[in-house]
């Protein structure tokens, strides 16, 4: 019974900070709300695509997720062009880490997304950008609400 009530309390504060600033009753992700769907931590990057108004305390808001799937996409070539990283433990281990994640399990749930596993290299082919962006999408989401042109157009801008 106690076991029952710590769960039903855990998925309340789920969803509670899933539709943080949302408004009653909303249940769309917050990535999402924000067309910022990797869940970009605000840091005073100037990103292209940005919102006028940045209302939420915490992540970016861009106008159309097109501009965050850029962001994410960039950041994840950055990762790889000047940090080296190619594993889905090393990516995730960066893009959300330990301290605040369960960045085994994130890792993990990437890699077998991406048919692999988290220590193994990935290769940056257009299938495998496009696999490890959707995959990153569902994580921080819990869904992946976008058709592949759109994420395909949002990988494009990240690479011109």
């Amino acid at each position: 019974m106690r076991l029952a009530i710590l769960g039903a309390l855990g998925a309340g504060l789920f969803l509670a900070m899933r539709t943080e600033e949302a408004g009653p009753g909303s249940d769309t992700p917050r990535g999402i709300r924000n067309n910022n769907p990797g869940n970009l931590e605000n840091n005073g990057i100037p990103w292209q695509g940005l919102a006028e108004s940045q209302t939420d305390s915490r992540f970016y808001q861009f106008t159309d997720p097109v501009w965050g799937i850029r962001a994410l996409a960039r950041t994840l070539k950055t990762y790889r062009e000047n940090y080296g990283l190619t594993t889905a433990k090393d990516i995730i281990s960066r893009w959300a880490p330990a301290h605040e994640n369960d960045t085994e399990s994130y890792a993990r749930a990437v890699a077998g997304a991406l048919g692999t596993d988290p220590y193994t290299y990935i290769s940056d082919s257009p299938d495998t950008r496009m696999k490890l962006v959707k995959a990153i999408i569902k994580h921080e989401n819990g869904i992946q609400p976008y058709p592949d042109d759109l994420i395909e157009e949002g990988i494009a801008r990240a690479y011109t």
